[in-house]
């Protein structure tokens, strides 16, 4: 039995997944310091080189030839021993103490799950708007941790952790979910503790901004709130893959 099982989704992530795993291991290793076990798992369903880069990190990389995220977290959660599991994108970046400092969190029995809110791993290549992006949801993740009902509104996949047994309870990832699972979960979860919020960021690559722009990132998930919460549905027929 593990303290944390950490599971990775990857899809041709040959391009960031050495740097992440990098960092992570990192706080694999401070956590570790402690006397807090961790493992960390691979689910992968690429044609390129990131199995290949990943077992330079970790001997656990189970091949899912099936689409969707969810799905791959699902089978992570069923693969892994650890009583946090802690999901993460193949693009983030965690610091020295993100383990721990998840870990502690978790000591308070009320607390089902924590969440971190996101900055870029570099400002410089981001236009004004995307720093103004940055910004806003940061100031609005932390008051999830104030205003629980904010969590319906919560789609940060980057991190999210969640005690294992309140996953199982939950059924996990929503797998007809293309976008929305990390919300869907996290409210389903909130019916059984509080949700917290790391005081220290993770990073990411920005893939997704640089590419859509503020405009059209908001469009889309404003469309998506509104048919999920009213029509029971979600706008978009599929998730653009954006690597």
């Amino acid at each position: 039995m593990y303290d944390i099982s950490i599971v990775v989704g990857t899809k041709n992530e040959q391009n960031y997944i050495e740097n992440t795993l990098k960092h992570l291991s990192l706080s694999m290793d401070e956590a570790k310091k402690l006397n807090i076990n961790t493992e960390l798992i691979i689910i992968d369903s690429s044609d390129d080189n990131t199995p290949n880069i990943a077992r330079n990190f970790t001997e656990k990389i189970y091949r899912l030839p099936l689409r969707g995220v969810s799905k791959a977290r699902n089978y992570g959660a069923k693969m892994s021993k650890g009583r946090i599991l802690v999901f993460m994108d193949a693009d983030t970046i965690t610091q020295k103490n993100t383990l721990i400092d998840i870990f502690n969190i978790f000591r308070d029995d009320s607390v089902i799950s924590v969440i971190a809110y996101v900055l870029p791993i570099s400002y410089r290549e981001l236009s004004s708007s995307a720093k103004i992006f940055y910004t806003i949801d940061k100031m609005f993740i932390r008051a999830c941790g104030i205003m629980p009902f904010l969590i319906r509104f919560y789609n940060r996949g980057d991190i999210v952790a969640i005690r294992k047994t309140v996953f199982d309870i939950i059924g996990g990832f929503n797998e007809s979910l293309y976008m929305m699972e990390i919300t869907e979960l996290l409210v389903n979860a909130s019916n059984y503790g509080r949700i917290k919020v790391l005081s220290k960021p993770v990073f990411e690559s920005s893939r997704r901004l640089k590419k859509w722009g503020i405009i059209k990132s908001y469009k889309i998930w404003w469309e998506n709130y509104f048919t999920f919460y009213l029509l029971k549905h979600l706008h978009q027929a599929e998730y653009e893959v954006i690597r």
